[in-house]
């Protein structure tokens, strides 16, 4: 699942270095360990938030769970990761050109917070999806982004937005199939996700809808020359788990133990979507 925290800074890498030239494989290695301390303060965080709420109480892979419902020690664990992660995200992003790149970081890592802490828990009122894709798209590829470029080149074009979007889709995706299993146990405890709110078939529908987007989405910016022909072309190496993930979805709709391995599909969809995206940047350069 720590995918979701190395693909924004991987892609943003790739478009730097195929736009400028730049590329500091040290940097970027730093990068990735900051955003992973971020993200296991996230994932742990909120499997804390849950147990309060008692959505979580039969999760098998919550770490509180795990622990034997030591919430406490959870959260210092938390605290812990956040700290060393923001502390490291501090010290590379002094100097950079853009002075938007630490403010647009901090701005996502304040999302995590109130999707599912307290008294926001916005993810309780379906907002959830939103802020996955504002955050991990939009705010931290381009974010890292200006933190790879020279400092003279920092700045928002066509490419890392359209790179942004894609990113923050596949990052979303995740988080939309993770709810598919646990639509009861969600709606017990109040949680309105997208699929309390529209059922297991007509998610399904919305994600066939999503993933079809995606994949047309770039190949009309390839087209465009917003993004270089290749990132479509290797993009198209994904399509296939795009589609065991939807018929998964399709063929379990009634069946919620059968949903359960939805998000390590969509996961691997997002890992593979990523790494294509990389390759495609890459191979532009050979043309």
């Amino acid at each position: 699942m720590y995918s979701v925290a190395w693909a924004p800074i991987l892609v943003s890498a790739a478009a730097a270095y195929v736009q400028t030239g730049a590329f500091a494989p040290a940097r970027t290695l730093l990068l990735c360990l900051a955003a992973t301390a971020i993200i296991a303060w996230l994932n742990l965080s909120n499997d804390v938030f849950d147990s309060v709420t008692g959505v979580d109480k039969t999760k098998p892979e919550s770490v509180v769970n795990l622990l034997g419902g030591d919430a406490r020690l959870v959260f210092l664990l938390a605290t812990a990761m956040l700290a060393a992660g923001t502390g490291l995200l501090f010290w590379l992003l002094h100097g950079v050109g853009n002075p938007l790149a630490a403010r647009m970081l901090y701005a996502a890592i304040a999302m995590g917070y109130v999707y599912q802490g307290p008294p926001f828990r916005w993810s309780y009122l379906g907002l959830g999806e939103p802020l996955c894709f504002l955050a991990f798209g939009p705010l931290a590829t381009c974010a890292f982004y200006f933190a790879q470029v020279p400092p003279a080149q920092a700045v928002f074009n066509q490419m890392i937005v359209a790179l942004s979007g894609l990113v923050g889709i596949t990052t979303t995706v995740i988080l939309f199939c993770a709810h598919f299993h646990q639509v009861e146990g969600d709606r017990k405890h109040g949680k309105l996700s997208p699929l309390v709110r529209l059922g297991t078939e007509k998610a399904t529908e919305v994600l066939k809808f999503v993933v079809g987007f995606t994949h047309i989405a770039t190949l009309a910016m390839g087209l465009l020359g917003v993004l270089p022909f290749a990132c479509w072309t290797s993009a198209m190496v994904a399509y296939g788990l795009a589609g065991e993930m939807v018929k998964l979805a399709e063929t379990n709709a009634q069946n919620p133990e059968g949903l359960r391995p939805l998000k390590f599909l969509a996961t691997r969809w997002h890992i593979a979507f990523s790494s294509m995206l990389i390759l495609g940047l890459l191979l532009s350069t050979l043309m």
